[in-house]
């Protein structure tokens, strides 16, 4: 029979959330080179392409890259155009928020004053009665 209070083993001391799901695969040592050498042969490729596109008759290395250059220069361009316009806008907006805040508050305040003038109006002054009643 067990008792509530026996000893826990080891591995009833650690929870099962603060293991490792699996343990980690160690990779063969005859990848490494492998992969180096396919990243030297891509390096060299690529740089190889770009050295023969300048070469080219029809495709002017230059011309492609100051054009490409100017493109992206006129876009970040007209994407600044943009965000200035939608944010005039929103400016805008906000403008007219603010002056209709206003105009509702100060209207509501005004009438408020009117109201209190006039309820001041009807009632007789107590202020009167209370000097009165001390002396």
């Amino acid at each position: 029979m067990s008792s509530p209070l026996r000893k826990l083993n080891k591995s009833d001391r650690h929870r099962q959330v603060f293991r490792r799901s699996r343990p980690k695969r160690v990779t063969p040592l005859w990848r490494q080179p492998i992969e180096s050498l396919l990243m030297l042969i891509s390096g060299i490729g690529l740089l190889a392409f770009l050295n023969w596109v300048p070469q080219q008759e029809e495709l002017d290395g230059m011309v492609i890259v100051s054009e490409a250059i100017s493109n992206l220069i006129l876009g970040i361009t007209n994407l600044l155009k943009a965000i200035l316009g939608f944010g005039s806008v929103i400016l805008m907006a906000v403008l007219v928020m603010l002056g209709l805040t206003l105009l509702l508050g100060g209207s509501w305040r005004m009438l408020k004053f009117f109201a209190h003038l006039w309820s001041r109006t009807k009632r007789p002054s107590q202020r009167g009665i209370r000097h009165q009643i001390r002396r």
